[in-house]
C-alpha cells in the first residue's frame, strides 16, 4: 500500500485569519462580507455607530475597534465628517487571507481576483519549486510527495484541500526563503477561493492530480530547472480555470 494512504493532511487552525476574537471578530465579519459581497458598495457610508450598536447587538467599543481593524485591512476609511467609507476596490488589502476569503463565487469582484491571485502564484511558486529542489530537507521532499500522491486517491474535498495546501505550504517552506515561506497563509486563502470558484469549471482540470505529483518527484530528485518548469505547467492549468470561470 503506497505510503500516502497512511498520511493525513489536515487544514491548521486560524492559518486563515489575524482576526481578533469574540465579539470583535463576529462583527468584523459581518462587515467585511457585507463589504466584499457588495452590500455596501464602494464609496457608500457604513451605518453610523449607534445603528451598528443597535442592529449587531454589541457595545461602541466593539464597533470601533471593529472598524479599526477594517481600515487596517484598506477596507474602509474613517474620518469626522462623514464616519466611515467604503474604499475603492484598489485600495483593499488583497494579500490578507480574510479579505479574499470574505469573497465567494457570486461575489461581485470574484472573477478578477481568482484570475490576478492566479498570476500572482505564477510569478511566485514556479521559483518556490526551483528553490525548493536546491534546498527542502528529506523530510520536507517526502511530504512534498505524499502529499501530491495523496490528492489522487481522496474524495473529500476538505481533505482534498488540506493536501493540497501541505503540498504548497511545504514548498514554500522548503524554497528556504522565510519572505516565500509567509505567503503560505495567502496560498491557502486563494486556495480555499478557487476550490469554490472551480465548481464552476471543469473538476478535473482544475485539480490537475498528475501535474502535482510531476512537480514533487522533480523537488524530490533535485532538478531545479524541471521543478520550475512543470510547477509553471501545473499553474497554467489553474490559469486556464479562471479564465474559464471568466467566461462563464
Amino acid at each position: 500500500m503506497n505510503k500516502a494512504t497512511h498520511l493525513s493532511f489536515t487544514l491548521p487552525d486560524k492559518v486563515l485569519t489575524s482576526l481578533p476574537t469574540g465579539a470583535v471578530k463576529d462583527t468584523v465579519e459581518h462587515l467585511g462580507k457585507r463589504i466584499a459581497r457588495g452590500y455596501y458598495k464602494t464609496g457608500a457610508v457604513l451605518p453610523k455607530e449607534d445603528e451598528l450598536v443597535d442592529s449587531l447587538g454589541v457595545s461602541r467599543t466593539v464597533v470601533r475597534e471593529a472598524i479599526k481593524v477594517l481600515c487596517g485591512k484598506g477596507l474602509v476609511r474613517t474620518a469626522r465628517r462623514y464616519g466611515s467609507r467604503v474604499c475603492p476596490f484598489e485600495d483593499w488589502n488583497l494579500l490578507d487571507p480574510d479579505v479574499i476569503r470574505w469573497h465567494d463565487p457570486e461575489s461581485p469582484l470574484t472573477a478578477r481576483i481568482f484570475a490576478e491571485a492566479t498570476e500572482l502564484r505564477l510569478i511566485f511558486e514556479p521559483e518556490a519549486a526551483a528553490l525548493a529542489a536546491e534546498n527542502a530537507s528529506p523530510e520536507q521532499r517526502g511530504r512534498i510527495l505524499a502529499a501530491a500522491q495523496s490528492l489522487t486517491q481522496m474524495n473529500d474535498e476538505t481533505n482534498v484541500i488540506g493536501a493540497d495546501y501541505a503540498f504548497h505550504a511545504t514548498i514554500l517552506q522548503a524554497s528556504g526563503n522565510m519572505m516565500l515561506a509567509q505567503l503560505q497563509n495567502l496560498i491557502y486563502a486563494v486556495l480555499i477561493f478557487s476550490y469554490s470558484a472551480g465548481r464552476k469549471v471543469e473538476r478535473k482540470e482544475h485539480l490537475s492530480m498528475h501535474d502535482h505529483i510531476g512537480v514533487a518527484e522533480a523537488i524530490k530528485s533535485g532538478q531545479t530547472e524541471l521543478s520550475r518548469v512543470r510547477m509553471r505547467d501545473m499553474l497554467m492549468q489553474n490559469k486556464l480555470t479562471a479564465e474559464r470561470f471568466i467566461s462563464a
